[in-house]
């Protein structure tokens, strides 16, 4: 049984203001000053801070975007057909995946739309509790301010991402505003990570594990950096690479410098320790594993499990009634070489059920046994076998209907390897220092060795594919790339360049009337 800390469950979630109306005036009674009177009110406050990891990550829990969702489907290794009448939902899911979304549309309305509520949600409530602590005297009150600064920052890192600039907002006040541009916005995270990551404790006792550390900071300001030539740029190129060589950042130094120096202090902490067993990050067991940096914690509880695990096996692959829906992109899954133990998240072919090992058929009536194609013929027509599906995260043996206990994180160490590795080979070509952190993690998912011999851009770009498959990082790789609106499987021509940006939802728009759209949404 995973350990529930405070923060995992919040008693004051539904106290706080939820709303991203920016004209909507708060209620009093949950107000900072009439509110918040003690540790332990505050702590449920930070609690409901927390919890918005959760749905950042997966939605509402129940196939529903979240971030995570949002950053692979609208990718070119995840796909979600329809099958019969599942999954059609206005033709949402092939509008990410084709990228042919709109302000209006079903996705922007709905799917875009809730990705912009749940991290101002977040920030909403940060700032209602770092509003309270004015008011009230805490024991470590200077690294729960700290844990909220970093987790709003969070928050702003997603926004940033996928809408660019947005409203920095660092009151409880509630009231219209105009959007800061992206280059403020990453400023602003990158000068709050800079301060809280030196208050932040590098690890936390037991009981209170995946609260955020030094080294949660540092991941986010590593990706940050590596990612500056699309943040912190004004025009981003859509294809070609954007380099953290040309942005320069706090302290007069490159993207790339302030890349290797924050993915640094985490490769030289004693808090994080490259594991031999590759798989061990995702199990449900993997809440204290060493190479976990910065996690939604979840456990085996109906509404506080972690959910991915139904979105894509069968029907008849487990006990809670899978949904049947994400799917490998057949030309993703070809780029694994056979050997590689980070191919076997894969299930292709004749399958069984997961718990028990049986045989299992398509859905009665038919009879016929279950066997997952490499390919999807129609992605509006597609039949419930076809395309690959995936089992990264393997299901608790002690879930509790559909929640299960494994953590999910948004920064591993793995990542941190590969992103100073991308920072030294866009100083110097073909590093070799490069090159040796990219085989470290090689080594250790090939039973034959299997090294690269060379590095370049497309090796890094092919080598995060494979690593974090499935993992929400594609589309930011992709962009960063200058690949995300090339032609792939399903979406046969090149995008226009507006989609490496969401349009801002409708919905916002008219809310608050100082927004102001994307370009190309108009």
């Amino acid at each position: 049984m995973k350990l529930l800390a405070l923060f995992v469950v919040a008693p004051v979630v539904g106290l706080l203001p939820a709303c991203t109306d920016l004209s909507e005036t708060p209620a009093s009674s949950i107000a900072p000053e009439n509110f918040f009177k003690n540790a332990d009110e505050v702590q449920g406050g930070l609690a409901s801070v927390y919890s918005q990891l959760r749905f950042a990550h997966q939605g509402g829990g129940f196939g529903d975007p979240g971030y995570w969702a949002l950053s692979e489907v609208t990718s070119d290794e995840m796909v979600i057909p329809w099958r019969g009448g599942d999954w059609q939902d206005n033709g949402r899911w092939v509008e990410l995946h084709t990228q042919t979304w709109t302000a209006n549309s079903p996705a922007g309305l709905t799917f875009i739309n809730d990705s912009w509520v749940t991290p101002y949600r977040g920030i909403t409530r940060a700032n209602v509790v770092l509003a309270a602590l004015d008011n009230v005297t805490v024991p470590n009150e200077a690294v729960i301010s700290a844990e909220l600064r970093t987790l709003r920052a969070l928050f702003y890192y997603e926004l940033m991402d996928m809408f660019g600039g947005v409203p920095i907002v660092t009151t409880s006040e509630i009231k219209p505003r105009a959007r800061n541009t992206r280059r403020e916005v990453f400023d602003f995270i990158e000068k709050e990570l800079n301060e809280t990551r030196l208050v932040l404790p590098d690890h936390w006792p037991t009981e209170q594990n995946g609260r955020m550390t030094k080294g949660a900071a540092d991941a986010i300001l590593a990706s940050i950096y590596i990612n500056a030539g699309v943040f912190a740029a004004a025009n981003p190129s859509a294809t070609a690479y954007n380099s953290c060589l040309g942005v320069t950042v706090a302290g007069g130094v490159t993207a790339c410098a302030a890349a290797i120096a924050a993915a640094d202090r985490i490769l030289t902490s004693p808090e994080y320790v490259l594991g031999s067993d590759w798989k061990a990050q995702f199990r449900y067991d993997n809440d204290f594993n060493k190479e976990n940096i910065l996690v939604a914690k979840f456990i085996n509880d109906p509404t506080l499990g972690f959910h991915i695990i139904q979105a894509s096996l069968h029907y008849n692959q487990f006990s809670t009634s899978p949904w049947n829906g994400y799917s490998i992109v057949a030309d993703a899954f070809n780029q694994f070489d056979p050997n590689d133990i980070r191919r076997t998240v894969f299930l292709r072919g004749p399958q069984n059920q997961i718990e028990t090992g049986a045989p299992v058929t398509e859905r009665a009536p038919s009879t016929t046994r279950l066997s997952f194609t490499d390919t999807i013929g129609n992605l509006k027509d597609a039949h419930e076998n076809e395309g690959i599906r995936f089992l990264k995260w393997p299901p608790d043996p002690g879930h509790v209907q559909e929640g299960n206990g494994n953590d999910w994180a948004y920064f591993r160490l793995g990542e941190m390897y590969l992103i100073k590795a991308e920072a030294l080979n866009e100083i110097t070509p073909g590093s070799g220092p490069a090159l040796v952190l990219i085989n470290q993690l090689r080594q250790r998912v090939f039973t034959t060795p299997n090294p690269l011999l060379t590095v370049n851009r497309d090796a890094i770009l092919r080598e995060r594919l494979f690593e974090f498959i499935v993992e929400g990082k594609r589309r930011m790789d992709l962009i960063r790339h200058g690949k995300f609106t090339a032609p792939w499987q399903f979406k046969p021509v090149t995008t226009d360049a507006h989609f490496i940006l969401f349009s801002i939802p409708q919905t916002q728009l008219d809310a608050n009337p100082l927004l102001v759209q994307n370009p190309g949404y108009n």
